[in-house]
């Protein structure tokens, strides 16, 4: 099963941040548990997205860099909050600042989701790299990450 919680990358500046979209639909399936006759998409699925775009942004991050490939992996949501609820019919805008990156061992990343200019989470997630021992794994998410750039904005 796919679970992307990110439609499409904005803006990318290597090494500084990175942005994307999630357009939040009714139709998906987590209306109909959360919560019937009063959508409101779960702040875990906000995570997962904000997550999402930052292991991407630091993977490429570490391949601008000329690091071997390895994947980024959550390992610290700290100080998040939420400061408005996300409905059907909402355009998340995700943004990811690093805050600090040694590609060895880890990342750090400031993280916004905003809803028509207006926050709707904050925090900070931290990330650690593993190595990655499947050459199809890497190739489907070398794939992904072409797709999800292509029409991303690169700032150099």
């Amino acid at each position: 099963m796919r679970f992307y919680q990110v439609d499409k990358v904005t803006e990318l500046c290597p090494g500084k941040y990175v942005e994307g979209v999630k357009c939040v639909s009714l139709d998906n399936d987590i209306f109909d548990e959360h919560f019937p006759g009063c959508p409101i998409f779960p702040g875990t699925l906000i995570i997962e997205g904000l997550a999402q775009l930052s292991g991407m942004f630091l993977e490429w991050c570490r391949k601008d860099m000329g690091c071997a490939p390895r994947r980024a992996a959550l390992s610290l949501v700290q100080k998040l909050k939420f400061r408005d609820m996300v409905t059907p019919g909402d355009r998340l805008v995700y943004r990811s600042e690093v805050k600090c990156l040694y590609p060895d061992e880890y990342g750090a990343v400031k993280v916004t989701a905003l809803r028509d200019g207006r926050v709707c989470a904050e925090g900070e997630l931290l990330f650690t790299f593993l190595d990655i021992l499947d050459d199809g794994m890497q190739e489907v998410s070398d794939a992904l990450m072409r797709f999800a750039t292509r029409e991303a904005r690169i700032i150099r």
